[in-house]
């Protein structure tokens, strides 16, 4: 260990705050703290060790069992949710609750929402309302971030504020169904345990003699409630330990709050900072970068990175490029590259702020044969929207494709199983012409409701007008078919917004093809490669390429990493409001860049369409970096003439290659 890592490991007498720069060895130093702690006379029982994952938890006993013994088997370690579990067996009836309740897991708890839902909504519903997921997730944000239903609908459903007396009356149902099932959530489970701690001060002391050193990991992750709980724990004796870093705190989204870390000190004044700044991760040029980036931030503890690797290290490169097109091209072949030079796919990364930016470069990958893998989301042409979109251009190619017509039909309001059916059944007669069938003939329509004779009728419509003039080409018939699609989604999918972004990436690959059958064969072969893993050798030791956002791959590290679509509008995202959100923005970026270890790629497509929005200009974040030595700026990614001479040469001498062998 360095001698900021002793330090905390050895530090006694008050409470102590490890601020972690990135890869500087955290997970060593919580396991020589237990290790010490024991060795020092600590009954290991009465140690807590609180993380937000049960394998880190189980990886860090197990470490310490291993440089010690098996006393290390007897520390109470796991997340803050399995701790309640136990703590709530134990005390729940102090609230006048029974301790044999049932924990309702995420789907449980959606559908006891969906059953809120239906007996506050007796009638059927004249406007839009939020499905049961939807629900569920606003009243879990509503808890995590400790702020009220109306702010989260403001930020994320504005489109739902006119129903939020409705929607706060399900809430207090659910909350009713809860007790009539004698159940809790996992919010429960977490709210409940701070409830006792808080009113019940011989618990509350009682936990403090039980558990003399509490041990918190990740503490920049906290939500209010699990930091509040874990001062409690640590009231009486003031033992604690947090681990964290201010400036990866990224998961705002679901409660966290850097608030936590940052006024830590405020909470126990007499609190040891001690700061690890030794990196064993990134080469030097990496740490420069994210130094610079760190000095940016408004509010934050004070860090330099270093390293004390005597290693050769390439300088991060900046790419601009002209178009997204072009960039995943780039990527493609400067990993093809890597790989032929003796780098494993699985030490190559490509991360992005959201999972929609990663779409035109995991069709390039696979046309490239690189095989991958995606976190953060489904893989693009997985995702339902965009099945449903591709549905609409099969039936154009192949009016007999029933189960396009049957996902397409059953998007239209009225149009229900039993019309479908019927659809489909005179669809599939012999004796019905596909063009009598676009003219729809009254006799056609015997046994369709008004609402489904309506609407299948403008879906009719559609389709023969984008048919009827000869050829089609698939970026009109595109045009068309978002035009009509988009109000769909937004009635369909409570998150359209985030999903439409995708449809812009449909779009742009559109421009290759003439031919709508070629685009669907592309598009088609794409989904079915992908799906196809090789269980071979080659491929369990050279891995999978890992394409994620940054916010599931913090924690990780790769080699080599390509971070893409750094442009003003993506990272940070144009859906920012306040400063708090650009902070957070401002350290997606830092997590990103400290994920690389030897070779760090950022790339920017200066011409990225998106809803006849050009994006022209670089993220701020590496913009507002002056006098930055250690990053390499380049343009446009282009072969060498020689290497596409020699590709040529291998071009027109590839028959005679191919008749020797087959001949012989």
């Amino acid at each position: 260990m360095n001698s900021a890592q002793k330090e905390a490991v050895l530090w006694t007498g008050s409470p102590v705050l490890v601020i972690a720069g990135a890869g500087t060895g955290k997970t060593n130093t919580l396991v020589h703290r237990l290790l010490h702690l024991v060795n020092s006379g600590e009954d290991p029982r009465s140690l807590l060790l609180l993380t937000f994952t049960r394998r880190a938890a189980k990886e860090m006993l197990q470490r310490a069992s291993a440089l010690l013994d098996t006393r290390m088997n007897s520390v109470t370690g796991g997340t803050f949710h399995s701790f309640c579990h136990l703590f709530l067996r134990k005390y729940i009836q102090v609230l006048g609750h029974s301790p044999n309740f049932s924990i309702l897991d995420e789907e449980d708890a959606i559908q006891l929402t969906g059953m809120a839902r239906d007996s506050v909504l007796m009638q059927k519903q004249t406007k839009r309302f939020p499905k049961k997921e939807t629900l569920h997730e606003i009243f879990s944000s509503s808890f995590n971030n400790q702020t009220s239903i109306e702010k989260i609908l403001t930020k994320d459903y504005a489109q739902f504020l006119s129903q939020i007396k409705e929607i706060q009356t399900i809430k207090e149902k659910y909350e009713s169904l809860k007790i009539q099932n004698q159940s809790v959530d996992f919010d429960d489970l977490l709210g409940l345990t701070k409830q006792i701690l808080v009113e019940n001060e011989n618990i509350r002391k009682y936990l403090s003699g039980v558990y003399k050193h509490v041990l918190v990991d990740e503490y920049q992750d906290t939500n209010k409630i699990q930091a509040h709980i874990a001062c409690l724990l640590a009231s009486i004796h003031e033992n604690i330990m947090v681990v964290g870093d201010d400036a990866q705190c990224i998961y705002g989204f679901r409660g966290a709050n850097v608030r936590n870390i940052l006024d830590f000190p405020k909470i126990f004044p007499n609190t040891k900072k001690i700061t690890l700044e030794e990196n064993y991760r990134s080469s030097s040029p990496i740490l420069h970068l994210a130094n610079s980036a760190l000095s940016k931030f408004v509010e934050k503890y004070d860090k330099n990175l270093y390293t004390n690797k005597k290693t050769t290290s390439k300088k991060p490169v900046f790419m601009k490029l002209t178009t997204a097109e072009k960039e995943a091209t780039f990527i493609s072949e400067k990993i093809l590259e890597q790989n032929e030079s003796g780098i494993a796919f699985k030490d190559i990364s490509i991360l992005v702020r959201s999972g929609w930016h990663a779409n035109l470069i995991e069709l390039e990958l696979n046309h490239k044969g690189i095989p991958y893998r995606k976190f953060g989301g489904r893989k693009f042409l997985e995702q339902s929207h965009i099945k449903d979109v591709i549905s609409y251009l099969k039936i154009l190619v192949n009016a007999k494709d029933w189960l396009s017509w049957n996902r397409i039909l059953n998007l239209e309001p009225g149009v229900g199983p039993k019309q479908t059916s019927l659809f489909l059944s005179l669809l599939q007669k012999d004796s019905l012409e596909l063009e009598n069938l676009f003219w729809k003939e009254e006799s056609f329509w015997i046994g369709f409701q008004n609402e489904a004779k309506s609407n299948i009728s403008k879906l009719l419509d559609l389709l023969h007008g984008i048919g009827k003039d000869g050829p089609i080409s698939p970026s009109k018939a595109l045009e068309s078919i978002l035009e009509y699609y988009l109000p769909l989604l937004e009635q369909i999918y409570d998150d359209a917004k985030k999903r439409s972004d995708d449809l812009e990436s449909l779009h742009l690959l559109t421009k290759e093809y003439s031919e709508l059958s070629d685009y669907l064969g592309f598009l088609s072969l794409e989904t079915t490669e992908s799906l196809l893993d090789s269980p071979d050798k080659d491929r369990e030791e050279e891995g999978y390429v890992t394409v994620s956002t940054v916010h599931s791959a913090k924690g990780l590290e790769w080699k080599i990493v390509y971070f893409v679509h750094l442009l003003e509008g993506q990272l940070p995202s144009n859906w920012i409001r306040t400063v708090e959100d650009l902070e957070e923005e401002r350290r997606l970026f830092y997590v990103g860049i400290t994920r690389a270890k030897e070779e760090l790629y950022l790339t920017a497509p200066l011409q990225l369409e998106k809803k006849n929005i050009q994006f022209q200009s670089v993220t701020r974040f590496l913009s507002e970096l002056e006098n930055l030595d250690e990053l390499v700026e380049t343009r446009e990614y282009d072969k060498s003439s020689d290497a596409i001479k020699s590709e040529n040469i291998q071009k027109q001498g590839r028959f005679q290659d191919i008749q020797n062998y087959f001949l012989n």
